[in-house]
């Protein structure tokens, strides 16, 4: 019995209390509406992480179905919500069913930066039609990372999160990574955003500000003491 029933008071219906708003798409996405979500407050409801399908944003091939996108909620101002683009990673049943017995399973993460200073890990998957020496695997992971190395500090966080979403990335890497072994598949399995230019900026300015507070300290120590009037 809830607490309200024991005292012969109401219980409060929080559904009541919340108010819908609309998700909004990242820009790389157009920005369109995505989901229409309750949030009971809208501070509380910033940076929040909301979950879709590829499906859920482009409406194009029941495929996309397979790729899992993850927004997180940047600005709410009336009723309408706009998000930035906070990573994406394969579904389970479809990494289940890329496996095959007799082949192999090449993977590579790292951290990459956009030319206006995201920083996002990713995370390439390879399965090759056979299987593989260990000198074929560290070829192929060495070539994914060459080419990300050269060509993702090059674009934009919207440039990005396309190429790496829906399959020009993957495509790429699957031209240059057929030289040296037969693969049945290679994509970006996940990415993270792990900073922004704006965090990045606040923790420099705090690094900074940590390393000249004892300088200014020590300064402050060695300044002579006043001259007595005379």
């Amino acid at each position: 019995m809830a607490k309200g029933a024991k005292r012969g008071g109401r219980v409060r219906d929080k559904w009541r209390d919340k108010q819908w708003i609309v998700i909004n798409a990242p820009s790389a996405f157009g920005g369109s509406a995505l989901s229409y979500v309750p949030i009971t407050d809208a501070d509380h409801a910033k940076r929040r992480v909301i979950e879709n399908t590829m499906f859920d944003i482009l409406k194009q091939d029941p495929a996309q179905h397979q790729t899992k996108v993850f927004v997180q909620i940047d600005r709410i101002n009336d009723g309408i919500a706009t998000t930035i683009f906070k990573g994406h990673e394969y579904a389970k049943e479809f990494l289940r069913s890329l496996v095959r017995r007799g082949s192999s399973m090449i993977d590579d993460v790292y951290d990459y930066t956009t030319m206006d200073g995201y920083t996002f890990r990713v995370e390439v998957i390879a399965f090759s039609q056979r299987r593989l020496n260990t000198s074929k695997k560290h070829e192929i992971r060495m070539i994914a990372r060459k080419l990300l190395s050269d060509k993702i500090p090059k674009l934009t966080i919207d440039q990005f999160v396309q190429e790496a979403t829906m399959g020009k990335m993957g495509a790429d890497l699957l031209a240059e990574a057929k030289k040296v072994a037969s693969l049945r598949h290679i994509g970006i399995k996940k990415t993270k955003l792990i900073s922004t230019s704006e965090t990045r900026a606040i923790q420099e300015a705090k690094a900074i500000g940590t390393a000249e507070s004892p300088i200014e300290e020590e300064k402050a120590d060695e300044e002579p003491p006043a001259e007595s009037l005379q």
